[in-house]
């Protein structure tokens, strides 16, 4: 089998070519960042507690239709949103 290409090897079925690792797109290959959520009757919260500069904000979602957001916050912190009108029904944290 000496002198046979890696194609025709490949062919015969006697050698498998190494598993290659996917090229690295720039993307993070880290997990998401540990948050919590919660509510109460006018305003939503979220607190993420995983250390880093990654960008986030809380949206809470209103009674009445409306919506309201957090201002966009870096890193490990606790932020608020607020409903102007109605209770607060839904909070998201949006990760930027």
């Amino acid at each position: 089998m000496a002198g046979l290409g890696i194609g025709a090897a490949l062919a015969l079925g006697g050698v498998s070519a190494p598993a290659q690792a996917a090229p690295h797109d720039g993307a993070s290959s880290a997990l998401a960042p540990n948050c919590t959520k919660g509510k109460n009757l006018t305003n939503g919260w979220g607190q993420c507690t995983t250390a880093g500069t990654y960008k986030w904000r809380v949206r809470v979602y209103c009674t009445l239709g409306g919506s309201g957001t957090s201002s966009v916050v870096t890193g490990p912190t606790r932020t608020n949103a607020y409903c102007s009108w109605g209770n607060v029904e839904s909070v998201t944290i949006e990760h930027l």
